[in-house]
């Protein structure tokens, strides 16, 4: 050992490929057992960044990869139309996704930041009641780091768009997974 020269590796035993029937469950508690259709808005920041746009447009993306789950986009639009348009709605539930930059954390005024607070609400259709609303918080990596992550008790903390899109997606799927157990 004290020569230089390194040990042998141990032998490691061969890796066997999984087949398909390994992988894949046979059924997820995580999947609707029904289908479900979204009419998908949302409510720009002030500022209107180009992060909004794409959290939103991967948010519409994750959504729609669930199984049983159809999204459409209705684009902008205001928390009060979104009402209005689900109890105009039969069958189909309306979520509206709300951004607003978060310019003061911790006691001090953020200049320019990039910082935002996400809402996702779910409004019942026929009655246009709030069924659920949800919360992500996204942290750019140019900002400061005055946030802190107090998940599970609180807001979850996310740094990529990407990730914030997926954890308000799964909100709404976990919401809509729950409604459908109530129900049955």
């Amino acid at each position: 050992a004290q020569s230089g020269r390194r040990a042998p590796k141990p032998a490691q035993p061969p890796v066997t490929p999984q087949t398909d029937t390994d992988t894949t469950p046979k059924s997820s508690a995580r999947e609707l057992k029904q289908r479900v259709t979204l009419l998908v808005g949302w409510e720009p920041s002030s500022k209107h960044l180009l992060s909004e746009e794409a959290i939103f447009s991967t948010f519409l993306q994750q959504l729609n990869e669930f199984k049983n789950v159809t999204a459409t986009s209705i684009g902008d639009i205001k928390r009060d139309h979104a009402v209005k348009r689900a109890k105009s709605e039969t069958d189909t539930i309306v979520v509206l996704m709300q951004f607003d930059v978060d310019e003061f954390q911790s006691g001090m005024i953020i200049l320019n930041a990039q910082d935002l607070d996400i809402s996702v609400h779910v409004f019942e259709p026929r009655t246009g009641k709030k069924k659920f609303e949800g919360k992500v918080y996204y942290k750019s990596v140019a900002g400061p780091m005055l946030k802190k992550d107090n998940w599970p008790n609180g807001t979850p903390i996310r740094i990529t768009k990407e990730a914030v899109a997926i954890e308000a997606a799964e909100q709404v799927r976990d919401w809509l997974i729950v409604k459908e157990v109530k129900k049955n």
